[in-house]
């Protein structure tokens, strides 16, 4: 049976679903939850052959399934036992290249994938400057991600001793076949609003919520959302947002994703510091200010809908008829500048969502609410498309570092995203409501708080592949 990808809403348990949930890795439909995670950078240093014998054996042992992956929620809807180990694994296209596979079959609008994510110009915070595929020394990351990436393994589980544990022992045992580039340890940050998993809502070192408005295929997930509503916003999405076919396999139903990591470094002393003065430039309090710059209060309540907290984590809003004219929240806020939930100018509402990436991702470094910290903490943001030009450089480029988007009759100033797409001049300054819901503007400079330290683009293959490659 061959998946016809313009299908949302997707039964796992669906026979027809059962080959592609079986051949698909975990966390690109659903994220894997756990709270703790490992990301292990390597550099393939043995022969061809040596290496693809290696990596058939760890995926039938460590790489997870999306299958599994269901199998497991499930398990922990009956018992609330936790899952255990989850694994993913990533190729570049140097670690394609070095395996003697062919980049040239990826589709020609791959380009992005096969040239590296080295090969464009990002400026510390992240923003694509150049997108003449020129190469980029990228001389002020971290030295691990400037030279050559073949491949990243993703291991994740909820306790943090035993993931380790078991990092220590996919280290050692790859040892044979790569060099271990680096090991990435993130621990995600929770709040104290309970879930229904028993787990706080996860935020971000700034003490925002994060990954509220992610797209969702799956029919529980869907269920859940309709739940607090969808006539404003649908979130749902096709499984084509997501799913490519794997080039390097012709067992059926074999799909795999494009998968974008970048280190992002958090100033969260200079960002508070930031806030606090952007609230008395506007004669605002600090809460509504850091609302202004994120588009939600930290509790998640959408800046559009109020001018305080304490509706928590509403995801069915939009800009269009709520607040065009962005008086209540700025067209420049962080999540109205990534998801304009309609307001693109000149452009369809299905083009402006078919943009949309799946985003996943978890903090790093420990969080001093006592003493803020400038750096050493930060996001490892990860996220699944079906084209990285078209999906994550697109929103990039054209929105986020875009001080002219959205520009129209009624925004005709709008600035950079204050927290990924802010220039260091006055050239991307916003203009800020002064007041909420009011028509009056401030231009004020916000942004520099969070830096780019590094990242690669990957493949995220089939298991079918990975299983026999």
């Amino acid at each position: 049976m061959s998946i016809n990808l313009e299908q949302t809403r997707i039964d796992p348990e669906d026979p027809q679903f059962r080959q592609m949930f079986a051949n698909l890795q975990c966390n690109i439909l659903k994220s894997h939850g756990r709270d703790c995670a490992v990301h292990i950078f390597l550099k393939f240093t043995a022969p061809r052959d040596q290496v693809k014998a290696w990596i058939r054996n760890f995926s039938r042992t460590h790489v997870t399934s999306a299958g599994e992956q269901h199998r497991q929620t499930q398990e922990f809807k009956r018992s609330k036992t936790p899952g255990g180990l989850v694994g993913s694994f990533f190729l570049s296209a140097e670690g394609y290249k070095h395996l003697g596979l062919n980049v040239d079959r990826f589709e020609d609008n791959d380009e992005t994938f096969r040239e590296g994510m080295k090969h464009k110009d990002f400026d510390l915070l992240g923003r694509i400057v150049d997108t003449n595929n020129k190469d980029s020394e990228s001389g002020d990351w971290e030295a691990v991600f400037q030279g050559t990436i073949h491949a990243m393994i993703l291991l994740a589980r909820d306790d943090h001793s035993i993931l380790e544990t078991e990092a220590n022992k996919v280290i050692a045992d790859v040892a044979g076949v790569a060099t271990v580039l680096t090991a990435e340890y993130g621990e995600g940050l929770r709040n104290d609003t309970l879930q229904a998993n028993g787990k706080g809502q996860a935020i971000e070192h700034f003490g925002y919520v994060d990954g509220r408005s992610i797209p969702v295929f799956l029919k529980d997930d869907v269920a859940r959302e309709e739940v607090t509503g969808t006539d404003q916003w649908d979130p749902t999405a096709n499984l084509s947002l997501v799913l490519v076919a794997d080039p390097h396999t012709n067992v059926e139903d074999s799909f795999g994703s494009y998968f974008v990591f970048r280190k992002l470094e958090q100033n969260v002393e200079g960002f508070n510091l930031g806030v606090a003065d952007l609230a008395s430039k506007l004669g605002i309090d600090q809460k509504l200010a850091g609302a202004f710059c994120v588009g939600r209060f930290k509790d998640g309540t959408p800046v559009t809908l109020q001018n305080t907290d304490a509706l928590g984590v509403v995801n069915n809003f939009e800009y269009k008829s709520a607040d065009k004219a962005g008086n209540k929240c700025p067209a420049h806020a962080h999540i109205r500048k990534v998801n304009p939930r309609g307001t693109t100018p000149f452009t369809s509402q299905n083009s402006e969502r078919n943009r949309r990436i799946v985003r996943r991702g978890i903090t790093y470094g420990k969080a001093n609410n006592q003493s803020p910290p400038r750096e050493g903490v930060g996001l490892l943001f990860m996220c699944y498309q079906r084209d990285i030009n078209e999906q994550f450089e697109f929103i990039q480029r054209t929105w986020a570092d875009n001080p002219n988007f959205p520009k129209n009759l009624i925004l005709p100033e709008t600035g950079d995203d204050p927290l990924i797409g802010q220039d260091t001049d006055r050239s991307a300054a916003q203009n800020w409501p002064k007041n909420w819901g009011g028509s009056g503007r401030r231009r004020v400079n916000f942004g520099g708080y969070i830096t780019l330290k590094g990242g690669e683009y990957f493949f995220a293959p089939s298991l079918s592949f990975l299983k026999n490659i």
